[in-house]
């Protein structure tokens, strides 16, 4: 939520500070070997990246709205975030995976 206020009041001025490509290149060269292997289907890397990356946080980042949906369930229990990243990890391969 904070980069996307970040990036709706100051157009994204401080973001290139932090130099957050950093901590994503190493997903990046996991994508590239995993194409050039051809474990991957073809992709563009980066924007593989992306997608995964809002697979991961989305779930996060809607949190204190959606836990309205469903005032019953506890999103953030242990439990939840578990199944959250087996699902996450299971779609994500789904979509990256040479079939």
């Amino acid at each position: 939520m904070l980069w996307f206020q970040e990036a709706s009041q100051n157009q994204g001025m401080y973001f290139k500070e932090c130099d957050v490509l950093s901590l994503h290149q190493p997903l990046l060269k996991i994508l590239e070997r995993g194409i050039k292997e051809g474990h991957f289907r073809p992709l563009k890397p980066f924007l593989a990246l992306t997608h995964i990356l809002s697979v991961c946080l989305f779930y996060f980042t809607v949190h204190e709205n959606w836990k309205h949906l469903t005032p019953d369930i506890d999103r953030l229990s242990p439990e939840a975030i578990e199944e959250h990243i087996e699902e996450a990890i299971a779609f994500i391969m789904a979509g990256v995976k040479r079939a």
